[in-house]
């Protein structure tokens, strides 16, 4: 099976707004991003950015260099009083943003072994 990238995420400590900017720029100096995803966990959650923790995402098609940075951004916000919380480096071996290897977004309904199912 064929990786097209790894794709690491770093989780951390909720940011406020005071925060936001140091932990923008170690993200940022590691060449990771952070996210912006609004989180619903439960039905009565409002849409806001999650008050229960903030993560951080890289990309590369090295895994020994995505392995050097997540180390390195991970040292950087403990050094600078961040809790980091987790750490994962996930090996993608499927993406429909690069190849729709299922054809499953081309208006196609297929079902696991790849016949068509009837619309």
């Amino acid at each position: 099976m064929k990786t097209f990238y790894y794709e690491s995420h770093v989780t951390i400590e909720p940011i406020l707004e005071d925060k936001m900017e140091q932990a923008k720029l170690l993200a940022l100096k590691h060449n990771f991003k952070i996210a912006h995803l609004l989180m619903k966990n439960r039905e009565k959650d409002t849409e806001e950015r999650s008050s229960r923790d903030s993560f951080m995402t890289g990309h590369s098609t090295d895994y020994a260099d995505i392995k050097v940075r997540t180390i390195s951004l991970v040292n950087a916000l403990t050094e600078t009083g961040f809790r980091v919380w987790r750490y994962k480096i996930e090996d993608i071996v499927c993406d429909s943003r690069i190849k729709d290897e299922f054809n499953l977004l081309n208006g196609e309904r297929k079902d696991g072994t790849g016949s068509s199912l009837s619309k």
